[in-house]
């Protein structure tokens, strides 16, 4: 089906896993138009291994969208490697993002498969050179990853104007 919409808010209605898959398979994978899509707020989302699941179909989704300029999944449940397959598999083929929220996803980037997808997501952002803002708030950021993760943001998304990294004790300690 042909999707006309250029902005789809789904925050804080109680998504599932399951829900955020059959989106993204059947619904806004066929909306090439899609500029915004707003999914923060639903707190088991990307949880577990149904999370897993729904978080690689919306990565294979994403692609599709080519004109995605604001994607929010800040407070979702996000995992460690659901980043990782996101940021290599979505986020590296939307060159129109300008908003990325991760914020709030308090496990996502802790110990060393934190730094493993703060690699990936830095890895991404060369695809990303409109990124103006990125959001990683109480994400459980390391020094290591904010090494990695500063580097590459600083050599490719000339755009960066705010980058949120509040609420992550362990980043300044080491």
């Amino acid at each position: 089906p042909a999707c006309s919409s250029l902005q789809l808010c789904l925050a804080g209605c109680g998504m599932s896993a399951e829900g955020l898959a059959v989106l993204a398979a059947q619904g806004v994978a066929h909306c090439p138009s899609l500029s915004e899509l707003w999914l923060g707020g639903n707190p088991d989302m990307l949880k577990g291994a149904k999370g897993q699941a729904a978080c690689t179909a919306l990565a294979k989704m994403l692609p599709a969208c080519s004109l995605l300029e604001k994607l929010d999944l800040q407070e979702c449940g996000m995992s460690a490697e659901c980043l990782a397959v996101l940021a290599a598999q979505g986020v590296a083929h939307c060159p129109s993002l300008s908003e990325l929220h991760l914020d709030d996803n308090p496990d996502m980037l802790k110990g060393a498969e934190g730094n493993k997808a703060c690699s990936a997501l830095a890895k991404a952002l060369p695809a990303c050179s409109s990124l103006q803002n990125l959001r990683l708030g109480e994400c459980g950021m390391s020094a290591e990853g904010l090494a990695v993760l500063a580097a590459q943001a600083v050599a490719h998304c000339p755009s960066l104007s705010e980058l949120h990294l509040d609420d992550n004790p362990d980043m300044l300690k080491g």
